[in-house]
């Protein structure tokens, strides 16, 4: 893939933690669709065009499920950068806007941006929720959710499932 800028348009990397780690879950907020598995249809992003590039990351802190996801039922998945740990995510240069319609096209619970620091040159970002893993009671996620995600890390870590699924285990809890 192209890391390279094409002039006048500010790229990011948007860091999906949760379902997005898929790339066919992705192309649902970049195209429209709805995801194999869910229960919503998404409109998709203005420019519907392809990430430029996605790499795996790993960032400190922790994933946690809460609350009840419309899309996959169960809890959803959110980012605590204040947990100790490690979490495992991917990280997908897009243009500032296809950020901006990805994270208008999630629930309003995901209302915290979290600057993650830069990667050749261009600023990770993620968005979470602003209340965290302390101040919630846990909620299960779904099997579709957890598979979503498995599919996720097998694509951009190289993860069998055994060792995906373990990950997701350890999160869960």
């Amino acid at each position: 893939m192209n890391r390279a800028r094409t002039v006048g348009i500010v790229q990011v990397w948007y860091v999906s933690y949760g379902s997005n780690m898929s790339r066919a879950r992705l192309d649902c907020y970049l195209r429209g669709g709805c995801p194999a598995g869910g229960g919503c249809t998404y409109t998709g992003a203005r420019d519907p065009g392809a990430p430029a590039d996605r790499v795996a990351v790993r960032l400190p802190g922790t994933v946690y499920f809460a609350g009840e996801s419309l899309v996959w039922g169960g809890g959803r998945a959110f980012y605590d950068p204040e947990v100790p740990g490690d979490a495992a995510a991917c990280a997908y240069l897009v243009t500032a806007e296809q950020f901006d319609d990805i994270h208008a096209q999630e629930p309003p619970c995901y209302d915290r941006i979290v600057d993650l620091g830069t990667c050749d040159g261009a600023p990770l970002r993620t968005f979470t929720s602003v209340v965290g893993r302390g101040d919630v009671a846990p909620t299960e996620p779904s099997a579709p959710y957890l598979a979503t995600m498995t599919t996720g890390l097998r694509e951009v870590f190289g993860w069998n499932s055994e060792r995906a699924q373990a990950y997701l285990r350890r999160l869960v809890g």
